[in-house]
C-alpha cells in the first residue's frame, strides 16, 4: 500500500483496528490493506479518555477503490459502541445519500449482522436502520445537515468536493458543536469523517482542507490519508495508477483500468481525477480566445478627453480579495472602449475610490447587485449615480462583450493583468445564457468583470442626463 500523504499508526497507543476489521469481515467486505490502515489509525485510543483520539477523519481517495465499504463499515461498527448512538451518512443529493443507503441495507440483510437489526425505515427523507441496541444510522442530503439540530455521534461528508467554502462552513458550524458534548455524556468521543475524490477549483471547501494538511497544519485531532499519484506524475502512464491506486490489482485489474481509461473519451483532466485523484484545476472553457483577444486592442483612453459620458464598471473577486475598476466610453464612432483603471487589494480603500472617479469625470457606476461586490455597492448608495441593472441584464452583460469584440464594436486598452484575467476566466451556462465562474476560474476575474460592466454601462447610459452633483 502507498501513501501519498497523511497519517502514520502510532503504536504507543490502543487500537480498535482489529474490532472493525471483524466487523468488516462480518459483513462481507473484508478490509483491503488501505482500509485496515484508515481504521488502525482512526480508532486509535487516547488513554486520557479511553476513547477515540481523533475527532476528525479526513479521506482522498481515487474512484474505485472501496471508500463506500469503509465508510459503511465504520458506521456499522460505531453503532455498536453503545446503547442509541446517532450515525449520519451525507451526500450531494438526498437520492445520491439514499441510494448509498439501499445498497448498505442488501449488505447488511444478507450478512452474519442481520441479526443485530431491530427494523429498517424506508420511507422517503425518513430512512433508518436501527439496531437492537437502538443505534440508528440514517442518510441524509447535505443541504439539510445544517437544519438537522440533533446530536450526533458519527457523521460522514461524503463526496466533499462539491461544497463550497462557505457551504461546508456551515455544515461544521451546526453539527461540530452538538458533536464536541458526546464524550461526556457518551463515555464516547465522537467523530466526523470528510471523505471525497480530488474536486476542481470549484471545491473551495475540500481543497482548502486538503491544503491546509498538506502543508502540515497544526491539527493534532485529525488523521488523514491522501492517496493518489504523486502530483509531479504522468496520470497518462497506466502503470503509474496502477502502482499508487490503493485498489488496483485488489478490485480490478489493468485490463479493466484501460477500459476505463477509454470511457473518459477526451476528457483527460476527468480521467486523471478519478483514478489519478489529481485535482481538476485546469480552465474549462475559455471565454475569450487568444487569437480575438489580441485583435481587439486600442490605444488607451484619457478620460478626461473623451467626448461624452463615461462610465465606469466595478468587480470584487471571491472572498473580496481585490477590487478592479475600469473605464468604459462609446465614442462618435460606435465603438465602445474599456480599459483597465486600477486593481485594488481588497474593498476598504475601494468606496472612495470609485466616489473620486465618479465625481472628477460626471461618470456613471456599473456594477453587480449581488455576489462579491455587492455590499461595496451598498455603500456607494446615493454617492455616485448607478447604471440601471437587472439580474437578468447581468447574465448578457459578458455574452454582449464577447459579441461586441466579434463585430468590431468593443475594443480594449492593453493591460498585463488585464491579459492575464482573460486568460484565467472561465465560464458557466445557465441555461442558454452564461457568466463568468469566479470559483471555476484558475485566476481574477474581476479585471475582466469590471471591463464587461463598464462596456454595458457605457452603452445603456441614458442619453440625457443629470451630471453629478457633490
Amino acid at each position: 500500500m502507498r501513501m501519498r500523504g497523511g497519517t502514520q499508526r502510532d503504536g504507543s497507543r490502543k487500537s480498535e483496528g482489529a474490532r472493525a476489521a471483524r466487523v468488516a469481515a462480518m459483513l462481507g467486505t473484508p478490509l483491503l490493506p488501505w482500509q485496515r490502515h484508515v481504521l488502525d489509525v482512526a480508532t486509535e485510543i487516547d488513554p486520557d479518555t479511553g476513547s477515540y483520539y481523533y475527532n476528525r477523519v479526513v479521506i482522498s481517495t481515487p474512484r474505485q477503490c472501496g471508500k463506500s465499504a469503509l465508510v459503511d463499515v465504520d458506521d456499522t461498527y460505531s453503532a455498536s459502541l453503545g446503547m442509541n448512538r446517532r450515525i449520519v451518512y451525507a451526500a450531494q443529493t438526498g437520492k445520491d445519500s439514499e441510494d448509498h443507503f439501499k445498497e448498505y441495507r442488501e449488505r447488511i440483510l444478507h450478512s452474519r449482522l442481520s441479526q443485530v437489526i431491530d427494523r429498517f425505515r424506508l420511507s422517503n427523507g425518513n430512512m433508518s436502520c436501527r439496531f437492537i441496541n437502538g443505534s440508528t444510522i440514517s442518510p441524509m442530503a447535505m443541504t439539510k445537515v445544517a437544519g438537522h439540530g440533533k446530536q450526533l455521534d458519527k457523521m460522514t461528508i461524503d463526496e466533499a468536493f462539491s461544497l463550497t467554502k462557505e457551504q461546508g462552513d456551515t455544515i461544521l458550524d451546526s453539527i461540530v458543536p452538538t458533536m464536541n458534548t458526546r464524550l461526556k455524556r457518551t463515555g464516547v468521543n465522537a467523530q466526523l469523517w470528510i471523505t471525497s475524490t480530488e474536486g476542481t477549483a470549484e471545491s473551495t471547501f475540500f481543497n482548502g482542507i486538503l491544503d491546509g494538511l498538506r502543508a502540515g497544519d497544526d491539527q493534532p485531532r485529525t488523521c488523514w490519508f491522501d492517496f493518489g499519484v504523486p502530483f509531479d506524475s504522468d496520470p497518462e502512464d497506466l502503470n503509474t495508477i496502477m502502482a499508487w491506486h490503493p485498489a488496483a490489482g485488489l478490485l480490478w485489474y489493468k485490463p479493466q483500468l484501460v477500459d476505463f481509461s477509454a470511457s473518459f473519451g477526451d476528457n483527460r483532466r476527468g480521467f486523471a481525477r478519478a483514478f489519478g485523484n489529481l485535482r481538476d484545476t485546469g480552465l474549462s472553457e475559455r471565454i475569450i480566445s487568444e487569437d480575438l483577444w489580441a485583435s481587439t486592442t486600442c490605444e488607451p483612453m484619457r478620460p478626461d478627453t473623451l467626448d461624452g459620458v463615461p462610465c465606469f464598471g466595478v468587480a470584487v473577486d471571491t472572498d473580496a480579495t481585490h477590487t478592479s475598476i475600469s473605464i468604459g466610453h462609446t465614442g462618435a464612432d460606435g465603438i465602445t472602449r474599456t480599459q483597465l483603471v486600477a486593481v485594488l487589494d481588497g474593498t476598504g480603500s475601494a468606496p472612495a475610490e470609485i466616489r473620486r472617479l465618479a465625481q472628477r469625470y460626471s461618470a456613471s457606476v456599473c456594477m453587480d447587485t449581488k455576489g462579491p461586490g455587492a455590499s461595496l455597492r451598498d455603500t456607494l448608495t446615493d454617492t455616485v449615480r448607478f447604471v440601471d441593472m437587472s439580474q437578468g441584464d447581468y447574465l448578457t452583460t459578458g455574452q454582449a462583450y464577447v459579441s461586441g469584440l466579434e463585430n468590431g464594436t468593443v475594443r480594449h486598452a492593453p493591460d498585463p493583468q488585464l491579459d492575464e484575467s482573460v486568460a484565467t476566466s472561465a465560464r458557466t451556462w445557465s441555461g442558454d445564457a452564461w457568466r463568468i465562474t469566479r470559483r471555476g476560474s484558475t485566476g481574477m476575474t474581476s479585471p475582466l468583470e469590471s471591463c464587461v460592466l463598464a462596456a454595458w454601462g457605457a452603452q445603456h447610459e441614458p442619453v440625457e442626463y443629470a451630471p453629478y452633483i457633490l
